[in-house]
């Protein structure tokens, strides 16, 4: 596959203030947590037989005598999306396929989103049929859907000893998406529906795990990076990282979330799930999903309501609707929150752990322990609360955050301190990474 282009992100963040001028035990003990969510192994012979095939192109060029290239291609040509905005950023790559009268024909396309739209070059050499094909590339480029990108425009077509202006066209299709950041754009319910997905750099199209993260109320996937640099943890680590933005406020059937009746937000979930498993081969036995405030409370929902996630982490939101709850099943299921939150009461987790530590046939006592202070000047404390008695593949477990507020632990606190403390004692991808990769369906 083609090199990928620098990724797109909302805007560079700086180090979180609490982070500087740390002490050198602190950095090695931080190093030590992150270090709990190792990489994810090789695929294995079959895995790798499960690969998606390769990119296709076809090429055509109006005229006598006509022309047509249609292959699949070796190297490459990759699509990456503006995860602030959804669209289709670069299309860039170079590749070979068979030619049309044999032998190998080379293409390279180099276009770019401007302030026209996307722009660039397309340029195809088949010596076999003595063919080159040059075109500027500027409108005419339609946004891809489901990995297909297709242009139409004129181009210089050289062809024997002859060349002249014709009309050209290719359709890519992006068959074997390649390591970056990417959309998700589909329509459900009758609304259009996005999500933002960061392939790891090791994506090679084998089955990866993949984990969802719900943002909290008024916040876009692109913040929720901002906030957290969730997908900049998991791209070294092996995992596909998707966040869908919710239509409205916030996700709907949870606590503040859009009341609108027709969005049937579990069911867009359960769409991008088929998406996942459909384009970018996610393996559907590793299915996680975490969220943020609105976004916790709507993962506790999905631990309710969605038999495809394995695992579940709530953060800063619980399951607020015990007694309309009927998972049918065990579901292993962490809760992290701060004791101090100004938004979303502590006291709102008791109930919620009790739920799950019944529904999992656990005993209704816990094994509380401290967790080392690493950041003693971020004026939190962690403790670690194991519900006893729990089946092996379905503990419930309680990070209390004390002193902490309504922030990710680890990341950039929004809105500074007006929201309460943010940890540096945990580390909340860590967390979550290091708990639900140990489960699948």
């Amino acid at each position: 596959m083609a090199p990928h282009p620098p990724r797109r992100r909302p805007a560079p963040a700086p180090p979180p203030p609490a982070r500087r001028g740390r002490t050198r035990a602190a950095l090695a003990a931080a190093a030590l947590l992150a270090a709990a969510a190792q990489p994810i192994p090789a695929a294995s012979a079959a895995a790798r037989a499960a690969v998606p095939p390769d990119d296709h192109l076809t090429v055509t060029a109006a005229g006598a005598p006509a022309y047509r290239l249609d292959g699949d291609l070796a190297g490459g040509v990759g699509v990456f999306d503006n995860v602030a905005t959804y669209e289709t950023d670069k299309i860039e790559g170079r590749a070979t396929l068979p030619g049309a009268a044999g032998g190998t024909a080379t293409v390279e396309v180099r276009i770019t989103r401007g302030l026209l739209g996307l722009a660039g070059t397309f340029t195809l050499d088949d010596p076999g049929a003595k063919v080159r094909i040059t075109a500027k590339v500027s409108g005419n480029v339609a946004v891809p859907t489901d990995g297909t990108v297709t242009w139409q425009g004129d181009g210089t077509v050289r062809q024997g000893g002859a060349s002249a202006t014709r009309k050209v066209g290719f359709t890519l299709l992006d068959r074997h998406p390649d390591p970056g950041d990417h959309a998700i754009r589909i329509t459900h319910a009758g609304q259009r529906r996005n999500a933002i997905l960061r392939l790891p750099d090791d994506y090679d199209g084998t089955p990866r795990p993949v984990l969802f993260h719900f943002p909290g109320l008024f916040e876009t996937p692109g913040l929720a990076e901002f906030f957290g640099r969730m997908a900049d943890f998991a791209q070294t680590r092996g995992l596909i990282m998707i966040t869908p933005e919710h239509y409205g406020v916030g996700w709907q059937g949870v606590a503040a979330g859009t009341p609108s009746p027709d969005l049937d937000d579990p069911g867009f979930v359960t769409a991008l799930q088929d998406v996942l498993m459909r384009r970018f081969n996610a393996d559907p036995r590793r299915l996680y999903a975490s969220g943020m405030s609105n976004g916790g409370f709507f993962t506790s929902k999905m631990a309710c309501d969605n038999k495809r996630f394995a695992a579940y982490v709530p953060v800063s939101g619980q399951l607020n609707d015990p007694a309309s709850c009927a998972p049918g099943r065990a579901v292993p299921i962490v809760l992290i929150h701060g004791d101090g939150d100004p938004l979303v009461p502590y006291g709102t987790v008791a109930p919620a752990a009790a739920f799950w530590a019944r529904n999992n046939g656990c005993a209704a006592t816990t094994t509380d322990t401290d967790l080392p202070d690493i950041d003693p000047g971020d004026g939190t404390t962690v403790t670690r609360h194991d519900y006893r008695g729990c089946p092996a593949d379905a503990p419930v477990i309680v990070y209390q955050v004390k002193g902490g507020g309504h922030n990710w632990p680890g990341g950039i606190p929004f809105l500074g301190p007006l929201l309460g403390g943010t940890t540096r004692d945990i580390d909340a991808n860590a967390v979550i990474w290091d708990f639900v990769a140990r489960y699948r369906l």
